[in-house]
């Protein structure tokens, strides 16, 4: 059985990409990877139309999707549905996405308190310009390496 090491990457489903990129890049801080648009050979075989971002070393896609997509009210700011996706900054950091969100007008809520037992520290919740729900957040462990990032060609088949 194969072992899987980490989450390599992932996806938000968006109704603007480029809405999109200038949330993700001008808030979060992500830099533009690559994009799929739809003149290519990928996105005429049925593949998805998308743009890839990384936050430091974390690569992921936001994708034009449907309009089906079903989007909460915008007064709600947080939830668990399937449009959920967090991310996780230093402590020394966590300051800075709140200035962030406030010169950006993103409407947030927190900081809000996690229990003292439990690994994460503070969170803030807001939404992207489609509605997904975002969290960032700072862990109390984060000087605890769960899984060393490896260095391109390092060991395995390549």
């Amino acid at each position: 059985m194969a072992e899987v090491e980490s989450i390599s990457h992932s996806g938000i489903c968006v109704h603007d990409l480029k809405e999109a990129e200038d949330f993700y890049c001008k808030v979060l801080g992500a830099t533009l990877h690559s994009r799929v648009n739809f003149k290519t050979q990928d996105a005429l075989r049925g593949r998805s139309i998308h743009t890839t971002l990384a936050l430091d070393d974390y690569v992921f896609a936001i994708m034009l999707t449907e309009d089906w997509m079903e989007v909460p009210d915008q007064a709600q700011l947080r939830g668990a549905n399937r449009t959920r996706h967090s991310f996780c900054v230093p402590k020394t950091r966590f300051p800075e996405i709140l200035q962030l969100l406030e010169a950006h007008n993103v409407a947030f809520e927190g900081p809000v308190t996690h229990p003292a037992q439990g690994p994460f520290g503070e969170s803030v919740y807001f939404r992207d310009p489609t509605g997904n729900f975002l969290e960032v957040l700072w862990r109390r462990d984060e000087d605890v390496t769960y899984n060393t990032v490896q260095p391109l060609g390092h060991g395995g088949a390549g």
